[in-house]
């Protein structure tokens, strides 16, 4: 099966964007921007008074203070030579040794209120391990909520324990760890308040639901952490969730604003100067087998047999900074992309899904950016050619962690020869430091290009500001950020330079929230290993959000959004405006959201691009409007559904669009799924012309025909998930669309024979579902097992 891991609805090279108001249309789209020194200094001071106005309104009278008289309370990990068996029973005599800590507050929904549920915890260490017991009491047991149990799934949705870890006491980065009450688990990384779900560790859980309500055993090894040798204080937190209720209480840091990752006001745990790490080696080596037949093939070409070796190795070179080499990297085992609908002309972002660059991804984020426009660094460009589909990795070297003050990345990769292009050296280099409370400020550097024998380089510099000194127990933050990318032009390796800059300045917190961002990108700006699908324009983008909390009744919380941008090129002439409007987003206390959005766009179109194979755009401007109601119920229920229904112009021509998803989860054992996504479109001006390929907008006929079209857009997909065991998963998922007739399959078995040794069993099929002939495609079956050896 070809790994094709997007499908996309559309020009793949497209991405998101849209609009507001025939004003600018009438003026002729240009921003009339006034250079005097005068005019600029009237408007750095008008800007200056709105800022602190922002500041002013943010900050209610009651948003001062109260948290700080909270004690930081302090734990004692005990020493013991004993280890306790890890199966969810606390009925092991050593547990007596740790003293109890119950002295949990209530977060939500009555913030500094006592807990209407009493938790117990005890920790423990034998100088390789840290033990962690928990005791959830509950007065109803059968009403705890555990609808899941797979690894890395959405234990949020249902009763458990959160702990967090802060190794170096630094009180800005380190792990969280998740259980619930059927031993499910999920872990991850934090820095500065943004988490990273995708790193998995070595460690071990299990729990268990008894008449008393459910208890938790966790064991997790040094080897698996970064931290301070001999140190013996670290930060720590836990948070107990009882999801019925949807009532969070914590043993630190009882307050609503700050999540857990958030380590400012974290407890503190000591007896951690037994902490040992052994040698520090971890050693990966994996076997991977693939049959594929593809019956669309060729006959002398249907059929292969892959057997590939792989290896990894990870290294602590210091103790909070890991190396790792890799060699003939496999990704057999990774799960599908899931479809999106493009009717834009920009290119969708696709999140990574392969463990190897998931892993402390991270260390490499920069400015704020993330699935947006202007990301310096974006891994799916490493091992992926222009068509999506994999390039094999000879093999290559990482080395992530902490030194000091500094976090450091550096990542060099070498990919195949593919597609006329030489095999190259991908590198990237990340070095960012701590400063001020909670702030850093780095420098990245990115060099290769994946797709081409061009050279390229990139060098950027950020700053990221997060502080609560401004307004006591409030945030802000910001950031600044500046690119440079060198390519390649006749003659010269480094020729053509561009540049890219942009800053952010925001209060994200919980009842008054706001953000202001501008960026700006040069014609030409080109990271060959970064995300970029929109270049020479200036970008606007301002959001605001007012909440209402409630402590009870039906009704959770209730927000009102704004959130206007604007586009622009360099020379200020309008491209895109759009107005979003959230007169109301209703959550219930089980989570369940109600959502009203209102938007309108105005945009121009500088050419005839394809939303669908020979329907095309034509030149001109839009202007757009619309509205949707969207029910989100509970991921908590054992019966989920969204339902939306969406009606409004696009294009000049009008669109009436519907969504459905039903999930059920009958018990941890089992989830099904079902979605449909269907776009009704008509009166859409579309110019017909001669295409280069079926759904591109390489070429359009001049002059095209233009005349009123109406067509349809499917989207359906099917889920379906057993889970054996907290360690033995059977996931399926089948997907369909209607744009290039594809019907994808995938059914993934996954083994934890224990943590760190994986077996994965992976059937992929494709099909050509075209009305007129349904054929299928190709086959492949792949199955992998990793083995981990720890020194």
């Amino acid at each position: 099966m070809s790994r094709r891991l997007p499908v996309v609805l559309g020009d793949r090279r497209r991405g998101l964007g849209v609009g507001a108001t025939e004003a600018w249309e009438r003026a002729g789209g240009r921003v009339s921007v006034s250079r005097s020194p005068r005019s600029r200094a009237r408007r750095i001071r008008a800007l200056a008074t709105s800022l602190l106005a922002l500041l002013a309104v943010s900050f209610p009278p009651h948003a001062r203070g109260a948290d700080d008289e909270v004690p930081t309370p302090r734990a004692r990990a005990v020493l013991v030579a004993e280890a306790p068996v890890i199966d969810g029973v606390l009925d092991d005599a050593i547990w007596s040794e740790s003293p109890v800590y119950d002295a949990f507050t209530q977060v939500e929904p009555v913030q500094g209120a006592a807990p209407s549920q009493r938790t117990e915890m005890r920790i423990l260490t034998d100088g390789e391990t840290l033990y962690i017991g928990l005791r959830a009491w509950d007065d109803e047991p059968d009403r705890i909520v555990v609808n899941r149990m797979g690894r890395d799934e959405l234990f949020f949705y249902d009763d458990h324990f959160l702990i967090t870890l802060d190794p170096f006491l630094n009180r800005r980065s380190g792990y969280f760890f998740l259980v619930n009450p059927a031993g499910g688990r999920r872990d991850g990384t934090f820095e500065r308040d943004v988490s990273e779900p995708n790193w998995d560790g070595i460690w071990y859980a299990d729990a268990r639901i008894d008449a008393e309500g459910w208890t938790a055993e966790l064991a997790i090894p040094f080897r698996t952490l970064a931290l301070r040798p001999g140190a013996d204080e670290w930060g720590l937190n836990v948070s107990r969730r009882v999801r019925r209720s949807n009532e969070e209480s914590r043993w630190a840091d009882p307050f609503v604003q700050r999540f857990m990752i958030n380590m400012t006001r974290a407890g503190v745990l000591e007896g951690m100067s037994v902490a040992s790490q052994g040698v520090g080696l971890d050693v990966v080596p994996s076997m991977s087998v693939q049959g594929v037949h593809d019956e669309l093939a060729v006959p002398d070409n249907r059929d292969k047999l892959r057997l590939e070796p792989s290896f990894d190795a990870f290294y602590r070179i210091l103790p909070g900074l890991t190396g790792s080499v890799t060699v003939n990297t496999n990704f057999g085992q990774t799960e599908i992309d899931d479809a999106q609908v493009n009717l834009t002309r920009f290119e969708l972002f696709f999140p990574e899904k392969r463990s190897f660059f998931l892993q402390d991804s991270g260390i490499f984020n920069f400015g704020g950016l993330e699935s947006e426009n202007g990301i310096p660094f974006f891994s799916r460009r490493i091992g992926l050619d222009a068509n999506v589909e994999p390039v094999r990795l000879l093999g290559g070297g990482k080395i992530t962690g902490r030194v000091g003050r500094f976090n450091v990345g550096l990542l060099s990769i070498q990919q195949d020869r593919n597609q006329g292009v030489d095999d190259t050296n991908l590198a990237v280099a990340r070095v960012a430091a701590d400063v001020f409370d909670g702030s850093t400020m780095g420098v990245l550097l990115t060099h290769g290009d994946p797709r081409s024998d061009d050279e390229n380089l990139l060098v950027g510099g950020d700053f990221n500001l997060r502080t609560n000194r401004i307004i006591e127990n409030r945030y802000v933050t910001g950031s600044l950020w500046l690119q440079e990318t060198f390519s390649e032009e006749p003659g010269r390796a480094y020729g053509s330079r561009s540049t890219a800059f942009g800053g952010e300045l925001a209060y994200p917190n919980d009842i008054v929230n706001w953000r202001l961002t501008y960026k700006e990108f040069q014609p030409g700006f080109d990271p060959a290993l970064g995300f970029v699908n929109r270049t020479d324009i200036r970008f606007y983008d301002a959001l605001a959000r007012y909440r209402i909390r409630r402590t009870a009744g039906f009704a959770r919380t209730i927000d009102f959004e704004l959130n206007p941008d604007l586009t622009t090129n360099r020379d200020d002439e309008v491209q895109l405006v759009n107005a979003r409007i959230v007169p109301l987003r209703l959550t219930t206390t089980w989570e369940d959201i109600l959502e009203v959005f209102v938007y309108h766009t105005w945009e121009r179109v500088p050419s005839a691009f394809f939303v669908a194979p020979h329907v095309g755009v034509p030149a001109g401007t839009y202007s757009t409007s619309g509205a949707y109601v969207q029910l989100d119920s509970s991921q908590a229920r054992a019966v989920r559904v969204i339902l939306r229904i969406g009606y409004g112009s696009l294009y000049d021509g009008e669109v009436l669009r519907g969504r459905a998803v039903v999930e059920w989860r009958p018990s941890a054992h089992l989830q099904l799924s079902a979605e449909i996504d269907e776009r009704r479109l008509w009166n859409l001006e579309s110019c017909f012309g001669s295409t280069a390929a079926s759904g591109t907008c390489d070429a359009i006929a001049s002059p095209a025909v233009v005349r009123p079209v109406d067509f349809l857009l499917h989207l359906a997909r099917v889920r379906a998930q057993v889970n054996f065991s907290p360690d033995v998963s059977w996931s399926t998922v089948v997907q369909w669309e209607n744009v290039t007739d594809s019907l994808t399959a995938q059914s993934r078995i996954r083994w934890i024979i224990e943590p760190g040794r994986e077996l994965f069993f992976v059937v992929g099929q494709d099909f050509d579902a075209s009305p007129d002939a349904f054929r299928v495609g190709e086959t492949a079956v792949t199955a992998k097992l990793s083995w981990t050896f720890r020194f």
